[in-house]
């Protein structure tokens, strides 16, 4: 019961935040565009690479998620130095993991968390733009047509769609997992079990172990950082495990290699970590004595319990929704004729993939997207034989494979 009543209690604190967060998203999602985004990355100059950080921040793109953007953004002209901004600072905040942050660690932390991403993802393109820049840069945009966006939609539907069912699609799965996770190290490690190792170097040096190599978005991993820290750990390691482990995992670095090189690759990479100590230090110097404890010091009063309960109850509901669209959505309708390619698509993670798979290749000449399934990756085109092999190759471009064609 004690298990169950801390999972209860995270649900309490994080849903009026996150429900807040998922209204904001939506809004974002029809203002902040991947087509306005691309028109501005050009080049290895200065602007590119902080609008590349700058328009990261606010996106609640996991480091799965990313993927298709990033990729969408370099095929699109995007520059190594820029795009690799945008991968850096994109992945470690967004606005639902923000204002989780500040109901879970609080404001100090909020406001630290996305300037520390936004930082790190200039400092990254510049090491990128000083040393692997492009030689030659293509100014090649594709415009988002009628058939690839929801233009035909209504924005206040295009909204709520993306911020009450889209992004809680993409994140229920991690964000289930890390609440559960969080509770379990509430419940089986006892209080400050890591107090003589959650500290400076050696603690920092844990968190990137445990983060580097994981999938974690940005909101599911607030948890159980809050979890990590009552155990022992300070709030400044925090900030290495905030930035690395949703900054980074096996799929976006292999895609990074075959977008950029793997010589940018490496130099993202170290810039996530030094950018994760250095900041985690600063921030340990800065407020040596913080506790979540003192740092939340009157701000949940705020907050009624009815509030929270009744955030809660619409969250669950959410989560219910977007795992039944996930596993047990029956309204897939399958296009059989002479005209219709099948290909399956092995790779897609979020609705991010389904939305860049078919923005891309409904902008190739003579094709048109008639379905994608998330779940099974079955790809359904109306399209000639001859356009086959191009429209593979888009796919593997951004980052995914082919399982079979039929």
């Amino acid at each position: 019961m004690h298990f169950i009543d801390k999972i209860w209690s995270l649900l309490l604190e994080m849903s009026p935040f996150l429900l807040f967060g998922f209204i904001v998203s939506g809004f974002l999602s029809v203002l902040l565009t991947v087509e306005i985004v691309s028109k501005y990355l050009g080049g290895n100059k200065f602007k590119g690479i902080f609008l590349g950080s700058l328009f990261g921040v606010p996106l609640p793109l996991c480091s799965c998620g990313v993927i298709p953007v990033f990729s969408y953004l370099r095929k699109h002209g995007a520059s190594r130095a820029a795009t690799t901004s945008f991968l850096i600072s994109t992945p470690q905040t967004g606005v639902d993991s923000i204002l989780v942050t500040y109901g879970l660690l609080g404001p100090i932390f909020a406001i630290f968390r996305p300037i520390v991403a936004f930082l790190s993802g200039i400092i990254g393109g510049l090491f990128v733009a000083i040393l692997d820049g492009d030689s030659k840069l293509s100014n090649t945009l594709v415009e988002c047509e009628d058939d690839c966006c929801d233009e035909n939609q209504s924005k206040l539907y295009q909204i709520l769609n993306y911020g009450f069912v889209k992004l809680p699609q993409d994140i229920v799965n991690p964000l289930i997992i890390g609440i559960v996770f969080a509770a379990v190290i509430y419940y089986f490690i006892p209080h400050n079990y890591f107090i003589h190792i959650g500290t400076g170097f050696l603690g920092m040096f844990i968190m990137l172990l445990l983060g580097l190599p994981s999938y974690i978005c940005a909101t599911a991993s607030v948890p159980i950082a809050l979890a990590l820290h009552m155990k022992g750990f300070s709030m400044g390691t925090l900030i290495v495990f905030l930035m690395s482990g949703p900054a980074t995992n096996i799929a976006t670095i292999s895609v990074a290699i075959k977008q950029i090189g793997k010589k940018s690759t490496g130099i993202y990479l170290s810039s996530i970590v030094m950018c994760s100590i250095i900041a985690g230090l600063i921030f340990d110097v800065i407020f040596p004595e913080l506790r979540v404890e003192t740092a939340m010091q009157g701000g949940m009063e705020m907050l009624s319990y009815e509030l929270q309960l009744g955030s809660a109850v619409i969250l669950i509901l959410i989560l219910i929704n977007a795992l039944r669209m996930n596993y047990f959505n029956a309204e897939h309708i399958i296009h059989d004729n002479n005209d219709t390619h099948v290909l399956f698509i092995e790779g897609m993670t979020c609705n991010h993939c389904v939305s860049m798979v078919t923005k891309t290749l409904n902008g190739l000449s003579d094709v048109k997207v008639l379905n994608i399934d998330l779940q099974s990756g079955r790809l359904e085109l109306d399209c000639l034989d001859s356009s086959i092999s191009i429209i593979k190759s888009s796919i593997t471009d951004l980052g995914y494979n082919i399982k079979e064609s039929k």
